[in-house]
């Protein structure tokens, strides 16, 4: 099992292999986001509103990110691994697929030899994609757990795709918190892109 950056997500036809803007390998968003669930994993002194702010600096490489996530869930590759398994199906579905449309013969074949030249670059970045994910879901936890009401990390549209996947998780399930992204200067003048959690929506499904 690898981390490695793949590209763009691949539109695949009888007529060629094409890249969808706007829909980047999670690979880039992976560092910044381990980076988020480092910063918040720490003693955290008992008072009303917990804050953190994010740094980014660290420069982890594709093996390290590898260790740090396997610390937060001891079987995260044994469970990528069958999540793995389970997409290359989902791509042996496509081929499938393509078989019984009504395209002749040799489209049809254009169209698989397509599909299994971007196999393996399909599934890097299906891998990319689940180790994003279960860090999303154990930044998820740590918030929970510590009673974090709010990160706050220098604005750019990377940093801001990372927040918006933790709002997301977030408001998501029987356990969901209402959140707030706005984006405002610090007292520096510095844009800053701030996750709010409403802690007091939480408490009162509690009740």
């Amino acid at each position: 099992m690898k981390l490695q950056y793949a590209g763009p997500k691949p539109i695949i036809s009888q007529h060629g292999i094409f890249f969808k803007n706007g829909k980047e390998d999670k690979y880039i968003y992976l560092k910044m986001a381990v980076n988020v669930l480092l910063a918040i994993d720490k003693d955290y002194n008992r008072q009303d509103k917990y804050e953190t702010y994010i740094e980014d600096h660290t420069n982890l490489t594709d093996e390290r990110l590898l260790e740090i996530s396997a610390i937060y869930e001891p079987n995260l590759e044994e469970h990528v691994e069958n999540e793995e398994k389970q997409y290359e199906k989902h791509i042996d579905t496509m081929i499938e697929e393509v078989k019984h449309t009504l395209f002749t013969e040799e489209e049809k074949s254009i169209w698989i030899n397509n599909i299994n030249i971007m196999r393996p670059y399909m599934i890097q970045r299906e891998i990319n994609k689940l180790y994003y994910i279960h860090c999303i879901k154990a930044i998820k936890e740590i918030i929970h757990k510590e009673g974090i009401n709010e990160i706050d990390i220098d604005f750019s549209l990377q940093h801001l795709h990372i927040l918006e996947s933790i709002a997301g998780n977030l408001e998501y399930g029987t356990k969901s918190i209402p959140t707030m992204i706005k984006i405002n200067p610090n007292k520096d003048g510095r844009m800053m892109a701030r996750l709010y959690i409403n802690r007091r929506e939480e408490n009162r499904k509690e009740y």
